[in-house]
């Protein structure tokens, strides 16, 4: 602490260099915030997923539909405490940039399954009561202003078809930028080749424990049928979709670890020329008695502080621009908030930078005698 001071004019002393370096800090530590909170964002649903949800889909592809007559076989299994529908419709609202995700499910069974979404009392029942009914997410109120009552069209191009939706109930818990209907509606409401059909099954187990047999149950009992399954826990069935994005996600990382190294480039250049300006006045605290270690700390502390500085100031941003904006409306993800271990990683990223980038010209200069020290034209 007692150098601190001297630190500080040392650090001041060029302005403009340590403005420039320290900008160049908040912009790369901004922009590795920001990818890893998008890599963070793209794993949630695994990490979120519950431990007593199945899901069955046709083994083949989720392109490919279930009959709706698997339903009543797959309740009978034991361990099994419901199965409800879940089929995507593929619903777009007015124009083609205003899609999210809607789902036909049974009614009934939507609570019980999801006990994620809350929703009042009344709502929920005008939601079961009205064949036209519709749940909507929080965060779909506030991107198209839907309200109770509203009435709402949804264009499919899978079955080419538009439905009519009343608004009965708003959601918040679980994925907030979803619509749920009556999948009864819907099988009223397809053409004749997607009659009966459904694109997935949710099943609800009584222990988690139970999930491993029923999935290879329900699999076993349609394995030599038109449409045979694959049922694995709501985790895996998550991870198969992050499993797409592998590619994207090493992209992902390879562009950090370019940002970190062009970032341990120019904290480096930066001090080694600060260390090479200051030769004669490192011989100069030898003289004085400075030890080789001090004035290796010396050094090593002004690279921190500015680096700590900037990555503060980086990480601020980034937590005021995100917590300000509510990104999850306009992206895919339900929040867009770095995480505590997010900006740990950003910080000790800085830290890491700091210390590499200055030990190099810090042991050299330090390791010199006074003799050696004086003598630099540097």
């Amino acid at each position: 602490m007692k150098f601190t001071k001297l630190i500080l004019k040392n650090i001041l002393r060029n302005k403009r260099r340590t403005l420039l370096t320290g900008s160049s800090i908040v912009v790369s530590l901004f922009l590795i915030i920001t990818l890893a909170t998008i890599l963070t964002e793209s794993s949630r649903g695994s990490a979120e997923a519950s431990p007593l949800r199945l899901w069955t889909r046709h083994s083949v592809s989720l392109t490919f539909d279930l009959p709706a007559a698997h339903q009543q076989r797959m309740t009978s299994v034991p361990g099994v405490k419901d199965v409800m529908p879940f089929s995507w419709f593929g619903g777009i609202y007015q124009d083609e940039k205003n899609f999210f995700a809607n789902f036909a499910v049974d009614a009934t069974k939507l609570r019980t399954n999801y006990p994620e979404l809350k929703m009042s009392e009344a709502d929920w029942q005008a939601f079961i009561s009205d064949r036209q009914g519709a749940v909507v997410g929080q965060k779909l109120v506030k991107l198209y202003g839907f309200s109770l009552g509203q009435r709402i069209t949804l264009r499919s191009p899978i079955y080419d078809r538009s439905l009519e939706f009343i608004v009965r109930g708003i959601c918040t818990g679980g994925d907030e930028k979803t619509l749920y209907f009556h999948h009864e509606y819907m099988n009223e409401s397809t053409p004749e080749w997607a009659k009966d059909k459904v694109g997935t099954f949710s099943i609800l187990a009584n222990s988690a424990d139970d999930i491993p047999r029923i999935a290879q149950a329900v699999d076993s009992i349609f394995l030599n049928t038109d449409a045979p399954t694959k049922t694995e826990s709501e985790r895996e069935f998550a991870m198969s979709f992050e499993a797409m994005m592998g590619g994207v996600k090493q992209f992902m990382y390879g562009i950090m670890g370019a940002i970190t190294f062009s970032l341990l480039l120019v904290m480096a250049n930066t001090m080694a020329m600060t260390v090479r300006e200051r030769t004669r006045e490192v011989g100069t605290l030898k003289a004085l008695g400075f030890q080789r270690g001090t004035i290796a700390g010396l050094l090593l502390g002004e690279a921190l502080l500015v680096t700590t500085l900037s990555a503060l100031i980086g990480i601020g941003a980034a937590m005021v621009l995100f917590s300000s904006i509510d990104f999850g409306l306009y992206i895919p993800f339900q929040s867009f908030v770095p995480t505590g271990p997010t900006l740990l990683f950003a910080l000790g990223i800085s830290l890491l930078v700091g210390v590499i980038s200055v030990s190099y010209s810090a042991f050299r200069v330090s390791g010199m005698t006074i003799a050696e020290a004086l003598r630099s034209t540097e």
